[in-house]
């Protein structure tokens, strides 16, 4: 759970504030691997241009001060020097105490155990219990944040569309099995103990050998993310 946070609000000179939105986007790349930064965002007034916010979230506090730190190496007072220079005035500070809401993952102990069969099969639902097994452990798992799923394709079955996410980066993961899978105009092999990352905007689907494609799929969970994609084998991708 966040500990710490911030708003920073940042005003540019006039007309700048495209360039300064590029220098702190930079930096928001700079601390995407920062122990205990769950959020960094910078986000622009859709009233002014010129205004850029930054939103941050941070572990705790020690977190957030380590980041800190490298402001006062080179690398770091050049950036600040950059961003300084296309300022109209001195950056304005929130400090935040968060407390819960939407899409914030409260702290907490505990734990859920299921077992994959006993989440329904929802394939036959859809017509297609003769093609595969479809289930949806997220609900009954419990789980805020996380989406998974579980899915068996029979033998020589292929998806029958493909589908993409707006937001959701997801990771497959083979269990058994072998195929193929189509990652927009890319066609790859797949086999069991494969782990493929798929970003959100690309489509995906996948074919089942004839030994069957048993896989696992994790991602961030979000309602209604999922784009279909009818059509999505050419006819020489078999």
């Amino acid at each position: 759970m966040s500990g710490v946070g911030r708003y920073v609000k940042f005003t540019a000179q006039p007309g700048r504030g495209e360039e300064l939105a590029k220098l702190l986007l930079r930096a928001a790349d700079s601390v995407r691997d920062t122990p205990g930064c769950d959020l960094y965002m910078v986000n622009r007034s859709a009233a002014d241009p010129d205004q850029i916010w930054v939103t941050e979230l941070w572990l705790d506090q020690h977190s957030l001060d380590a980041s800190l730190e490298r402001l006062g190496t080179e690398d770091g007072k050049a950036q600040i020097a950059e961003v300084t220079a296309l300022l109209a005035r001195s950056p304005e500070r929130i400090d935040l105490q968060p407390l819960g809401g939407v899409g914030y993952l409260a702290g907490g102990t505990g734990y859920t155990l299921l077992n994959l069969e006993d989440a329904e099969d929802m394939a036959p639902r859809f017509g297609y219990g003769h093609l595969l097994e479809a289930r949806f452990p997220t609900r009954g798992l419990g789980a805020s944040r996380t989406g998974v799923s579980h899915q068996r394709l029979r033998p020589g079955v292929r998806q029958g569309f493909g589908h993409r996410h707006r937001h959701a980066e997801e990771v497959f993961v083979v269990l058994a099995g072998s195929g193929k899978v189509k990652i927009d105009d890319d066609v790859k092999d797949v086999r069991a103990r494969d782990a493929i990352r798929i970003a959100p905007g690309s489509a995906r689907a996948f074919e089942a050998g004839p030994d069957g494609l048993e896989f696992l799929v994790f991602g961030p969970h979000h309602t209604g993310d999922a784009v279909l994609e009818a059509d999505f084998w050419p006819v020489e991708a078999t």
